[in-house]
């Protein structure tokens, strides 16, 4: 039987430190302009959704770094799906205005890195935002046991 109060306090440390520790302070130190707290709030809700998720139904037993990082990948391609691909869809489409939230991704640099690099640099920060705040959070469990 899972432990579910124990999913949902590490789904919440998941959330708490990865957006609101690793990835804020990414973009307070490299994006230009700052991401608005709606953003930050708005991703933590998707990465508390899906950790819960995913330390349901797929984290089995010992802690995988493969298996996490792919995790990671897939939260941050669903948030990079929503957030930037989204509203280009409805834009191209339907000629309607949809930036959830925040900036739109075309309204961001990361060092000056351009669209695409841009976008590949949030992408493997988000990424890293899922599996630290795995690690860093489970860490935390087990040292308040």
């Amino acid at each position: 039987m899972r432990n579910f109060p124990k999913i949902i306090l590490h789904s919440l440390l998941i959330a708490v430190i990865g957006v609101m520790g690793i990835d804020y302070v990414s973009h307070l130190l490299f994006s230009n302009p700052m991401e608005t707290l709606p953003y930050f709030l708005t991703k933590m809700a998707l990465y508390f959704v899906f950790s819960i998720l995913f330390l349901s139904f797929f984290d089995k037993g010992g802690k995988s770094l493969w298996r996490t990082l792919v995790a990671g990948i897939i939260v941050s391609l669903a948030w990079g799906f929503y957030y930037n691909i989204l509203p280009v869809i409805m834009d191209d489409l339907f000629n309607i205005d949809f930036y959830p939230f925040g900036i739109a991704l075309k309204g961001l640099t990361f060092l000056g890195m351009g669209l695409f690099g841009t976008g590949l640099a949030f992408g493997i920060v988000h990424t890293l935002a899922f599996v630290g705040g795995y690690y860093i959070g489970g860490w935390l469990i087990g040292a308040f046991r």
